[in-house]
């Protein structure tokens, strides 16, 4: 992995530090780019589609819009467009700077430009203030005047002011850090730390496969960077080490009513033995009529765009989506979801995290109060298996427990960011195929969650006899019949003894003790056998 020298530090990398600094330090660093992922790809798209009307708009109603030149910002244009912003090994890219009346600078004031940029989103991120930031820092260098805010404009056209100034000492301490990383050729790249930039990052497989060469604790989906810290301290850097550090222990008797936290530890210890350990049952029974929801929507945008319904009526299973081409069009597929819903006034309606249930609520709140009582028919699964049952997996997500359990898509690669993905193309382009991935993907996500009510629903009633489960604060005793009894009678003895309980009291014979000689002497018979007088009452336990 070689160092690359000289290479200017541009926005995408002061972006990417935000999220790892090992990704930050291969863009900057390295030649290797490696495979963006296709909604990155997206993104763009949004934001050139947003540019592009946007600047349209400025065109039209101000009289002075210029594209950026070298000697631009001192000619007191009102409006520049197209901004790629450099000084020395700094580069920032601004779709629009506009003139401003002042803008702070020490104890003075003076005129100076505000940067705008345009996203790809309906809604603003963090890693989008701080891009907004590090142009502002360029833009500061450059005319000499550092601008106090800056402007974010959504897919939807809205244009949010964003105050920078609390955001440049944070842009400067990740430009020094870059800087150093370029003066060293030396230097190593950043450790591997998965997290949930992951998903996104060009990155992802190269650092998988060493995260998994190396069993680091950050392939767990629970473990914090505070955590990862703290075991570092003790020595513990892998999940089979990890697993070691579980042990059981008993609720005390006033926190049996309060919630049950994560154990990273428990986790560890699930994957290694390959058990399924519980916590606290889960409360899911079986029942003769159950329906599994799991709804699609765009969350930026606060639209939900499909409602996918499986029903499992006395073992017949029945698939139902409700899909909308619009927006203006949830009140409709909502009305047919409740109605079909209102078929089965008693059914629980199961559904995972808490996506479903906010869609619900908003539902409910826009289109009417009488279908309220759907949303006290809702149960969350992820509440049933989170800090109660944990099975030898990573993570808890309903991907990752429905394939251990047997689930499967029909996309291999499929997610919720694939789904954004096929709803832009779509959209875009009105290809059927991408409807019917999204069917198809809607369908599989409610069979999953019918394969984990199963699951649940059995743990509940058969986890004593299961050899692949366990509990996790008292473990079970695997023994045959006779050390069943072995241990009734150790538990007997343990019963009545006590503290003060003389030494020899009470002996467990072995088939040889038969043949040992009872005391001193010779044998029975013999002139030299001497009797043994018994010191106590010795208690025999055939077993």
């Amino acid at each position: 992995m070689d160092a690359i020298h000289n290479k200017a530090i541009c926005t995408q990398v002061v972006a990417a530090y935000s999220h790892c600094p090992r990704k930050a330090f291969l863009l900057q660093c390295t030649d290797e780019r490696g495979a963006p992922h296709e909604y990155l790809d997206m993104l763009e798209e949004c934001r050139n589609l947003s540019r592009t009307k946007y600047l349209a708009v400025l065109h039209r109603t101000s009289t002075q819009v210029y594209s950026y030149g070298d000697s631009a910002l001192s000619s007191g244009i009102d409006v520049l467009t197209q901004a790629n912003l450099k000084t020395g090994d700094l580069e920032a890219y601004c779709d629009v700077l506009t003139k401003v009346g002042s803008t702070l600078r020490g104890d003075r004031k003076s005129a100076g430009y505000e940067p705008t940029i345009m996203l790809g989103t309906s809604g603003i991120e963090r890693d989008d203030v701080l891009a907004l930031s590090f142009a502002g820092h360029v833009l500061g260098q450059i005319q000499g005047t550092i601008p106090a805010a800056g402007h974010l404009v959504t897919l939807g056209g809205e244009r949010r002011r964003i105050n920078l100034q609390a955001e440049y000492k944070t842009v400067k301490s990740i430009i020094a850090r870059l800087r150093n990383w370029s003066a060293d050729s030396s230097v190593q790249p950043p450790s591997v730390v998965l997290n949930k930039h992951c998903p996104y990052c060009p990155f992802k497989l190269a650092c998988s496969d060493l995260a998994e060469a190396s069993d680091d604790l950050s392939l767990l989906d629970r473990m914090t960077p505070k955590a990862m810290e703290r075991y570092h301290s003790k020595g513990i850097f892998t999940v089979t080490q990890l697993s070691f550090q579980f042990k059981p222990r008993r609720r005390k008797r006033r926190n049996l009513q309060r919630p049950l936290n994560f154990n990273v530890e428990l986790q560890a210890l699930a994957i290694r033995t390959g058990k399924i350990y519980i916590q606290k049952l889960p409360e899911i029974e079986k029942t003769d009529t159950a329906l599994f929801l799991d709804i699609e929507g765009i969350p930026d945008r606060k639209f939900s765009y499909l409602i996918g319904l499986l029903i499992n009526d006395r073992g017949t299973a029945a698939q139902h989506s409700f899909w909308a081409d619009r927006a203006e069009e949830e009140e409709l597929i909502w009305q047919r979801f409740v109605q079909k819903v209102g078929e089965y006034p008693n059914a629980p309606i199961y559904h995972y995290a808490s996506y479903e249930a906010r869609v619900i609520e908003s539902f409910i709140k826009r289109f009417g109060p009488s279908s309220s009582s759907i949303g006290k028919r809702l149960v969350n699964l992820n509440a049933q298996v989170y800090g109660r049952v944990y099975f030898p997996v990573r993570s808890n997500s309903l991907k990752v427990l429905g394939k251990f359990l047997g689930a499967s898509w029909t996309e291999p690669d499929a997610s919720g960011l694939k789904s954004l993905v096929w709803r832009y193309r779509w959209e875009t382009g009105g290809e059927a195929k991408y409807k019917e991935k999204l069917l198809s993907y809607n369908a599989e996500d409610c069979q999953a969650l019918y394969i984990l009510t199963e699951e649940l629903a059995r743990l509940r009633s058969h986890a004593d006899s299961q050899l692949n489960v366990d509990y996790a604060d008292q473990p079970k005793r695997n023994a045959t019949n006779l050390g069943s009894e072995l241990h009734a009678a150790l538990d007997h003895v343990r019963l009545y003894a006590s503290v003060n309980y003389r030494a020899g009291r009470s002996w467990f014979p072995s088939d040889t003790d038969a043949h040992k000689r009872k005391g001193p002497g010779a044998l029975k018979g013999h002139p030299a056998y001497m009797r043994t007088v018994p010191l106590g009452v010795r208690l025999r336990i055939d077993v």
